[in-house]
């Protein structure tokens, strides 16, 4: 084993430092030079949106003023609920919009939501967009509008591109150049649209959106692997490895190999070109909206779901490239997906969260949670009979199970001072007044948050994860410790931050200790170990003797460090300078010891408990949650 870790210190020595230096290459280079706070005046309408810091939080503003970030968006509009949510207060939405008219996989399981803009490749169609952005007016009158939209290309395109496809033989590659042109050239179209229209000044931003489900995954899901990728890749090489002799694509099939690293050089370099070429799509097009609305409006996207998506063939692991782009103001991941987002978890952000805030960005949520009124959509026609009928998109069994899980989801929002939006994916998931009653408190509570001096975390723990590890490891070795450890961290007891392993130096004295998600020492973590011991600064480890730890194991790591624990009962506790949420992981009485005597009182209860003290004394159903405001 001692040879193959001295293998990959001596790989990560040849790549060294790749992730402080990569930036798109001159094909696709930015061109936008607005730089914060510039307004182009002819372009503006009435409305700019930014970021900026609110009680210590990066947060969205609207025309100076911090913006509730708490939305609503659906799908399937002809099920919409835009009404019922203006009328629990609610004035930000989001909606699709495509450029094609096709599902939002590869395998075209599903039809899609609305029609493309470009279907006709002699006659954009913007009939679609504008009816869209007149049903939210209509329910909404003063609503504030975020379009998704998706950059995928027609079919046309795909016809007449055969060199440019994937894998899939039917889906743009993501290492085109010809795709990022095209897409570039209908984005300015669409928003030249969209700055010409009525509604110009109702729209606040914009998400870009591509790859498989929006979430810029290859659309094979296999790295985009096929001959049409072996230009881009040589091209890559001769840039960024100048001594490297091209020697066609790499053979993946290591990745499944017995051992829980691959020992190929070649491969590590493809997967790492296979990620950072979706993350220069994202800069590139995020520069082109930036550019295109006169840098008036805040512009995001969906990446970086390291935490999550674990295997290096997706595309996700250049989450670097993103934080260091100018022209991107928000990154979006959905609640946390595991154990099919099981009720005794805690549902995290599926990035590191805590280095988007620590590079000046946005969290943005996606709030997808299923209720007890949750349908399938084959229901609504949306796809064939047996497809997305799977345990992840099946109703919870009671009004008492939704309460619970919007509670937990919300609650985490707040406290991490998260913006987010409430998913109704296929429409109606939470049409009933008891939930749009709850819905209209998280919002009022939410607004109230955002007058708070200090929103900034209270964690005395920092955890780390290592993007730059996937792509060394084999299928066996992937889901260990990011899964297992953040499932045990849930339930320790005490709040924790967490960021890649690339922040360690920015961050590392802010915390009394340091836990590493990490079982690979790369560069990165090498270097972040050094100063640890340097610098007598507690931390614990995945490795290949412990690739993770239990709950109990990591709460002794606290007590033995002077950390805070609020709970240790096993209970998912989440907590700031002003709310404390807990979430039980069972029944029984629940003891939370605050760091000092505060006066407190239950939200989202109409006779809720309040009290002084330092501690709070609570009996609980399993799989309830309670949010408490700390005063």
């Amino acid at each position: 084993m001692s040879r193959i870790i001295a293998f990959f210190l001596a790989l990560i020595t040849v790549l060294g430092g790749f992730f402080n230096t990569y930036r798109p290459g001159k094909e696709t280079e930015f061109i936008s030079q607005y730089e914060s706070g510039e307004r182009d005046m002819e372009k503006y309408r009435g409305v700019y949106s930014y970021v900026d810091d609110c009680g210590g939080v990066p947060s969205l503003f609207i025309n100076g003023e911090p913006l509730p970030a708490a939305a609503y968006m659906t799908y399937l509009e002809d099920y919409n609920n835009y009404e019922q949510f203006a009328g629990a207060g609610y004035n930000l939405f989001s909606v699709p919009v495509l450029f094609a008219g096709r599902w939002i996989n590869a395998n075209d399981a599903g039809k899609p939501f609305t029609a493309g803009i470009f279907d006709n490749k002699d006659a954009p169609d913007y009939s679609t967009l504008d009816a869209s952005i007149a049903k939210i007016l209509a329910a909404c009158p003063d609503a504030y509008i975020f379009p998704r939209v998706n950059v995928s290309m027609p079919l046309w395109w795909i016809e007449e591109n055969p060199d440019c496809l994937d894998g899939t033989g039917k889906r743009e590659s993501l290492f085109s150049v010809k795709f990022r042109e095209t897409a570039a050239e209908m984005l300015r179209e669409v928003i030249e649209h969209i700055t010409g229209s009525g509604y110009a000044s109702h729209i606040v931003g914009y998400q870009i959106a591509g790859g498989n489900t929006e979430e810029w995954f290859h659309f094979d899901l296999n790295a985009g692997f096929c001959k049409n990728a072996e230009g881009a890749f040589n091209a890559y090489l001769k840039k960024y490895y100048p001594d490297c002799k091209f020697a066609g694509l790499p053979d993946l099939s290591a990745l499944g190999g017995k051992g829980p690293y691959h020992k190929s050089e070649h491969l590590a370099r493809y997967l790492e070109f296979a990620s950072n070429a979706v993350a220069d799509d994202i800069c590139y097009l995020s520069s082109v909206a930036k550019e295109a609305c006169g840098g008036n409006l805040a512009v995001g996207t969906f990446y970086g779901y390291s935490l999550e998506v674990s295997s290096p063939l997706y595309g996700t692991h250049a989450l670097r490239t993103i934080l260091e782009c100018p022209y991107i103001d928000f990154i979006c991941s959905p609640n946390s997906y595991i154990d099919n987002r099981s009720a005794d978890i805690d549902w995290t952000e599926m990035y590191p969260a805590d280095s988007v805030r620590l590079h000046g960005k946005v969290c943005m949520q996606e709030c997808d949670i299923r209720t007890h009124l949750t349908g399938l959509l084959s229901e609504h026609g949306g796809c064939d009979e047996g497809q997305y009928n799977g345990p992840i998109w099946q109703p919870l069994k009671s009004a008492e199970q939704t309460q619970s899980a919007l509670r937990k989801s919300f609650a985490r929002q707040l406290i991490k001072g998260n913006g987010f939006w409430w998913f109704d994916m296929w429409g109606g998931w939470y049409d009933s007044p008891a939930i749009l009653a709850e819905m209209a408190q998280m919002r009022e509570i939410y607004a109230s948050s955002l007058s708070k001096e200090n929103r900034k975390s209270t964690a005395e723990v920092a955890v780390f994860a290592d993007e730059s590890m996937y792509k060394y490891m084999t299928d066996c070795a992937l889901r260990s410790a990011p899964f297992n450890m953040r499932r045990a961290l849930g339930s320790a007891g005490a709040p924790y931050d967490l960021y890649d392993v690339s922040d360690f130096e920015a961050v590392c004295e802010k915390y009394k200790a340091v836990i590493f998600l990490s079982e690979l020492r790369t560069e990165y973590m090498t270097k972040a170990l050094d100063i640890c011991k340097k610098n007598k600064i507690s931390y614990i480890s995945a490795s290949n003797l412990k690739k993770d730890y239990t709950a109990a194991e990591i709460r002794a790591f606290y007590e033995a460090n002077g950390i805070h624990i609020y709970c240790d009962s096993g209970d998912i506790v989440c907590v700031s300078d002003n709310y404390l949420a807990v979430h039980s992981s069972q029944e029984g009485e629940k003891i939370i010891r605050l760091k000092s005597e505060r006066s407190y009182r239950e939200l989202l209860e109409n006779e809720g408990i309040t009290g002084r003290g330092d501690i709070i004394r609570i009996e609980m159903k399993a799989d309830e949650t309670k949010l408490f405001e700390l005063l």
